[in-house]
């Protein structure tokens, strides 16, 4: 009989797309030959509102047991007022850096945590009535009562965390900090968050583990114009204003280019009817990577990103990227694999796509060998799966 591994996310379902949900599924097949494995989530899809719109209980799928539990609040308009009073405080420390942590008493900090949701205590009931029965429990992100709550439960210390931070207000509380210090382990997506992590929480131990990204070549699209890419959700946070702002402009001083800016995923601000933008909804998995492949660039605006499954996906169909130069992690991927371009407001925006447009088939070629390069040899399953085993096979030990 196999030793049974437990994974805490904040949401699992088949049909969500988010970085962290799909991290912890895929860590749970890389596991599952090795241990059996159970997600523990919750009963809510809807990262917004967190509504209980899935079945409470326990289903298989996949060789892996799903146990969800109710949420038992959904998140309110007192989170509005809570995240306002967050992003002030923020910015006013940003506008006189070094940032430093909030001056919020441990009570405010843990209401905004809470508040923040998803709040799950029969989740938390179960890891302290039965986490012995766990060879270990991974804990993915940081942000969430799940973890932050989960961790208190637990009876044992065989336990990590996979925080998934960027530099984001929440990141700054000092109840993450003590949170990720008291983790025996932390498994990052990139060096560039493990910097984050050092330099917010005062946290030195860990190991980059990510996770492995699909690298099979597919044929690209053929579409009518040529165009730029993004995949993913379509929001305020993931920097959407800027890339379309940004590429309307652009077109503004480009009349009679036939450029077009190509999206895909879910539209959460109504991205409308734009000059050059096209918006195709939901795409399956296979024209996804063609739609990859046959890009003159792949876009990813987004300032909060600890790794970035989709850009790595565009970089392995041998596709130039253009990244957010504020994101850390993002730009990571460009240095080291000496490809693509990170820009800092609109200009620099322009120049980006001004330059995917001047590259020849020899540059276009030889940069797209090196965004491949890189993503293989550092996002293979295989690599992968032996980093993942190593890390939960030490702290299952302990």
């Amino acid at each position: 009989m196999k030793p049974r591994i437990a994974i805490v996310v904040q949401r699992c379902h088949e049909k969500l797309v988010g970085g962290s949900e799909a991290l912890a599924w895929q860590y749970a097949e890389l596991l599952r030959p090795h241990y059996d494995i159970e997600i523990l989530t919750t009963a809510a899809s809807d990262y917004v509102h967190w509504r209980n719109d899935l079945p409470v209980g326990t289903e298989l799928r996949d060789g892996i047991r799903v146990r969800r539990f109710e949420v038992v609040h959904e998140r309110g308009p007192y989170f509005g007022v809570l995240w306002d009073r967050l992003r002030a405080h923020h910015a006013a420390r940003c506008a006189h850096p070094p940032a430093t942590r909030f001056a919020w008493p441990e009570s405010l900090e843990e209401e905004f945590i809470r508040a923040q949701g998803p709040h799950c205590p029969s989740l938390h009931e179960h890891l302290a009535r039965h986490g012995d029965d766990y060879r270990a429990v991974i804990f993915i992100t940081y942000l969430y009562p799940t973890t932050f709550d989960g961790i208190r439960a637990m009876p044992h210390r065989r336990w990590l965390i996979v925080p998934c931070v960027h530099d984001e207000p929440a990141a700054y509380l000092k109840a993450m900090a003590h949170q990720a210090r008291r983790a025996p382990s932390l498994l990052w997506n990139t060096r560039a968050e493990q910097e984050i992590g050092a330099r917010l929480w005062n946290v030195d131990h860990g190991r980059v583990v990510s996770m492995s990204v699909e690298t099979t070549l597919v044929e690209p699209a053929r579409e009518a114009s040529p165009y730029l890419l993004y995949c993913g959700r379509i929001d305020v946070n993931k920097g959407s204003p800027q890339m379309l702002d940004g590429f309307a402009s652009w077109k503004k001083a480009h009349p009679q280019s036939k450029l077009e800016l190509v999206l895909t995923g879910h539209d959460v601000i109504g991205v409308g009817s734009r000059p050059g933008v096209r918006y195709l909804g939901f795409v399956d998995e296979r024209r996804k990577f063609e739609l990859m492949a046959g890009a003159l660039a792949f876009v990813q605006p987004s300032p909060y990103e600890s790794l970035s499954i989709v850009l790595l996906e565009a970089m392995a169909q041998r596709v130039p990227v253009i990244v957010n130069g504020e994101c850390e992690a993002l730009v990571e991927h460009v240095e080291a694999s000496r490809s693509g371009a990170a820009f800092r407001g609109e200009a620099e925006l322009h120049a980006a796509i001004d330059r995917v447009l001047a590259l020849d088939a020899t540059a276009r070629a030889e940069e797209g060998a090196r965004a491949r390069d890189y993503v293989v040899e550092r996002y293979g399953r295989e690599q992968v799966t032996a980093r993942l085993l190593a890390e939960v096979e030490a702290l299952a030990g302990n």
